[in-house]
């Protein structure tokens, strides 16, 4: 009965510290919109052995081209031209997914390049993946009756981030899908709206040339 006691009040703290603080190990989002013939980079520190994850996707813009450049404080860690409107990818899930080790103490940089795009702005997705924290804080207060919740909990917290990256995957995806739709259907009605300026001008152009042909036809014969 007190073991089942203390697994409700660790379970109920975790919940907590989960709600309160948020998962260390989970994924951090930014939306980017960078410019045409400019970049945009965001900073982060990482400890030398950190297992760096990261996904990037391209929202919207042009080709959905995208380079991606990770610089650590000695040398670049990753540098990748990526186009995400291929329909024939050998592996889709795979495509605009960084998983590298980290060498060496210190700040990286993780860049967005558009310097190929000369008047379409880009919208960029980055997921990076944060360092757990809650197992660490636990072992620090020494709560070694919690270790099978722990692992519970940070393997929930997990796959609850896969599910958030796949939604937010079905929902670029679906994006992407909407512009090229839209985009059809625009140019399918500027096509149509200059078929059908052309057919009139075809029609009033050959109306004057036969009123012109008859009127010169006229004058000769009272001549």
């Amino acid at each position: 009965m007190l073991e089942v006691i203390r697994a409700c009040w660790a379970l109920t703290f975790l919940s907590f510290f989960v709600a309160v603080s948020g998962t260390g190990g989970g994924f951090h989002t930014w939306t980017l919109v960078v410019e045409p013939k400019s970049e945009d980079c965001v900073y982060e520190h990482y400890e030398a052995g950190h297992d760096f994850e990261m996904k990037y996707e391209v929202n919207r813009g042009g080709l959905l081209d995208v380079r991606v450049v990770i610089n650590g404080p000695q040398n670049t860690l990753y540098d990748k031209m990526e186009f995400f409107n291929r329909a024939d990818a050998a592996n889709n899930d795979k495509l605009g997914l960084v998983k590298i080790k980290i060498p060496v103490s210190g700040v990286h940089s993780i860049c967005i390049d558009n310097i190929m795009s000369r008047y379409t702005p880009k919208t960029y997705t980055l997921s990076i993946k944060g360092e757990s924290n809650i197992k660490s804080t636990l072992e620090n207060a020494k709560l070694e009756h919690l270790g099978p919740v722990v692992d519970s909990v940070i393997k929930v917290s997990e796959d609850m981030d896969g599910i958030v990256r796949q939604q937010h995957a079905l929902r670029v995806r679906e994006q992407i899908h909407r512009d090229t739709q839209e985009n059809t259907n625009y140019r399918v009605q500027l096509l149509a709206i200059i078929e059908a300026l052309s057919f009139v001008s075809l029609n009033v152009l050959q109306i004057y040339f036969i009123r012109s042909w008859f009127a010169d036809a006229g004058t000769r014969r009272r001549v």
